[in-house]
């Protein structure tokens, strides 16, 4: 973190105590009862120190880094396009790509960790209730999905689908996508869906609507129906791999072609998930086409809870198959739970309805909201790491 940073954000902290009366008052209970208006005061400061960074390094610069070497980290090194990323490519061939570790340690990964660190804080210490989760969903939304303090590219559909089309194309695992990957999978391989349900934007923006009062709203809908056509379309992002590349060779070799130029290769990129990649919304590329997939978005998470997550995302299937093994989960007690339903009732979700069932063999994802342990009288509902 730049020294400027640094101490502007550790005063900012040292003034709030102070005014907050904290300072004389530090102790673990205190912690807790003031855990709420910390973690509001945490996301002030996290939007706070995005807009300090650009300032402090250029939109994210690493210690030693140029600011020319950061903006290329997130903007120019690698775009949605296989030509542009040649293109990209031979335009930069003066300053050589960051290598895997060098596009890992960036600041908007940084602030990746700051929320997850904080949502795992609250959800530890039962301190999360309906406007806190709103306040930190809002700092997710503004500083990842505005493309403002931090760039969306590349977006995290991008770390999952480019990831492994250009490793098709082109051989090789690019770096930028490469650590976007890790910086999603390692949080969701150690609490359930870490990095969904506490970073990702366009799910913060989807819980943000969700959050607006509307009837009707269907809460528990059919999750192996969704469930089912989101595997499918991950099964089908793979399998159309070698029919589009077939297929496109055969038509270079009917052209008596060179499938090898980078014009066949482009073409032979094809991602089922294309035309349902409402993560485009987050480019703010006004148009028809943007009112249209914004008012589908809104329609539907009004009366749905996170619904691209459920029924489309691959990050979301993914995460959803790695719950079975993160050690940090929601966990109820069913020895001390009185059935009162008052976390059915309260969770925005549908998936502590199926917790609660002990013959629930694929309950729906837990995004780690904590809204459901929050609401319980009885303090059954727990996030723990050990049962």
């Amino acid at each position: 973190m730049p020294d400027c940073a640094r101490r502007i954000v550790i005063k900012a902290i040292s003034g709030i105590y102070r005014i907050s009366g904290l300072w004389h008052t530090w102790t673990m209970s205190s912690l807790g009862k003031h855990l709420p208006v910390l973690a509001v005061v945490a996301a002030v400061l996290v939007i706070l120190a995005g807009a300090i960074t650009p300032a402090c390094g250029q939109a994210g610069a690493r210690e030693g880094q140029s600011p020319q070497d950061c903006e290329s980290d997130t903007t120019a090194i690698v775009t949605d396009t296989v030509p542009s990323v040649a293109a990209t490519a031979a335009e930069t061939q003066a300053e050589p790509e960051p290598g895997f570790w060098g596009s890992l340690f960036i600041w908007k990964f940084f602030w990746f960790l700051v929320l997850i660190v904080i949502g795992v804080i609250l959800l530890l210490t039962r301190k999360i209730n309906r406007w806190v989760r709103f306040a930190l969903m809002a700092v997710a939304f503004v500083l990842f999905g505005l493309d403002h303090f931090f760039p969306l590219h590349p977006s995290p559909m991008c770390g999952i689908t480019k990831l492994f089309m250009f490793k098709f194309t082109w051989g090789e695992f690019f770096p930028v996508f490469t650590a976007l990957f890790v910086a999603m999978i390692v949080p969701s391989l150690i609490g359930r869906k870490l990095f969904c349900g506490w970073v990702c934007p366009l799910g913060a923006l989807q819980e943000l609507i969700n959050k607006i009062p509307f009837k009707p709203r269907v809460k528990q809908f059919n999750f192996t129906a969704f469930n089912s056509i989101r595997m499918a379309l991950l099964a089908m992002f793979v399998l159309t791999f070698f029919a589009v590349k077939d297929h496109i060779a055969y038509l270079a070799e009917s052209a008596e072609a060179d499938i090898g130029s980078r014009i066949w290769v482009a073409f032979s990129a094809y991602s089922v998930y294309d035309p349902v990649n409402f993560f485009e919304l987050l480019h703010w590329q006004i148009g028809t086409l943007f009112f249209i997939m914004f008012a589908v978005l809104i329609i539907a998470s009004l009366v749905l809870y996170r619904p691209f997550c459920y029924a489309i995302c691959p990050i979301g299937a993914i995460t959803w198959l790695l719950e079975k093994i993160a050690p940090g989960r929601v966990r109820v007690d069913l020895r001390t739970c009185d059935d009162c339903g008052i976390c059915v009732e309260k969770s925005p979700c549908p998936t502590i309805a199926k917790l609660k069932d002990p013959n629930t063999k694929a309950a729906p994802d837990c995004t780690s909201c904590g809204e459901c342990i929050g609401a319980c009288p009885t303090d059954s509902i727990r996030f723990t790491f050990t049962r």
